[in-house]
């Protein structure tokens, strides 16, 4: 699912766990209980995505390229450089 085009996606409950999701556009996409395990956020467009968590983004790996939503934050573990 690298570079997707998942905006407005119904992804309610998806097992995303590993899942590559680089550079894909979760623009309102819905991700309530998406369990995002290890999967690739590099570059994705999630700052507009639906019901996006805190543990969600924890969970996940990314990098600087990743829009978030104002009220998350980017964590630590989280890559500062492209890979």
């Amino acid at each position: 699912m690298r570079g997707a085009d998942l905006r407005g996606a119904e992804l309610r409950g998806a097992l995303l766990i590993g899942a590559d999701l680089r550079d894909a556009d979760l623009t309102a996409a819905e991700l309530i209980g998406a369990d995002l395990r290890d999967a690739r956020l590099d570059g994705a467009a999630l700052d507009r995505a639906l019901f996006l968590t805190q543990p969600q983004v924890d969970a996940a790996q990314g990098d600087e390229r990743t829009l978030l939503p104002a009220a998350l934050t980017r964590p630590s573990h989280w890559n500062t450089a492209s890979n």
